[in-house]
């Protein structure tokens, strides 16, 4: 092997390493912030945000802190529900939540229109370390047949687990749960 050939192969070699660094690790811990809401539709994103993290634990990530404690804490913080979470905020809010990685959400559209129900949302799951974004995702669904509101009764802001798991066992949590499967599919 030529001494031109034995340089080429280390270039080459020392790229592939290069770039294996570059990569960066899923998070093992990780929290779920509340949904940024750009509808009109308030219980859409809770329950989003709910099966986002049963999805999740599913896929072996560690949670170790739900729903009403993340948002206790990001009171603490001075963040209120339905506050935009910036890219910038990440590394503050998850070295105070002591989690690895953020996943992060818009929701864009939650309507029903002539029997047609549409949902529109991103999603991202952000390093805490790095800021890096290692996972993002766009998603849009139209499903045809769905009649009336998704939820009846009284609806609230203040929500706790225990209230969304009662919500997900009423007919309101079949459609987030579809969208949210298929939508982390491939985290």
């Amino acid at each position: 092997m030529s001494k031109l050939h034995r340089l080429t192969v280390f270039l080459i070699l020392s790229a592939c390493l290069a770039s294996c660094k570059e990569k960066e690790d899923m998070p093992k811990t990780v929290a779920v912030v509340p949904i940024y809401n750009q509808s009109q539709d308030i219980t859409m994103p809770v329950l989003m945000r709910y099966f986002i993290e049963e999805r999740l634990k599913s896929k072996g990530f560690k949670l170790p802190i739900r729903i009403g404690e993340v948002d206790s804490r990001l009171l603490q913080m001075g963040l209120v529900e339905g506050a935009k979470i910036n890219d910038g905020d990440i590394r503050n809010i998850g070295q105070f939540l002591k989690v690895e990685g953020i996943l992060n959400g818009t929701l864009m559209e939650a309507s029903l229109y002539k029997g047609v129900r549409t949902l529109r949302a991103s999603f991202s799951l952000i390093s805490v370390h790095s800021g890096r974004i290692l996972w993002e995702k766009q998603y849009k669904i139209e499903q045809a047949g769905q009649e009336g509101p998704l939820v009846q009764g009284t609806v609230t802001t203040n929500w706790t687990l225990k209230s969304v798991r009662a919500l997900v066992k009423t007919g309101a949590g079949k459609f987030p749960k579809q969208v949210i499967r298929k939508a982390l599919k491939d985290l």
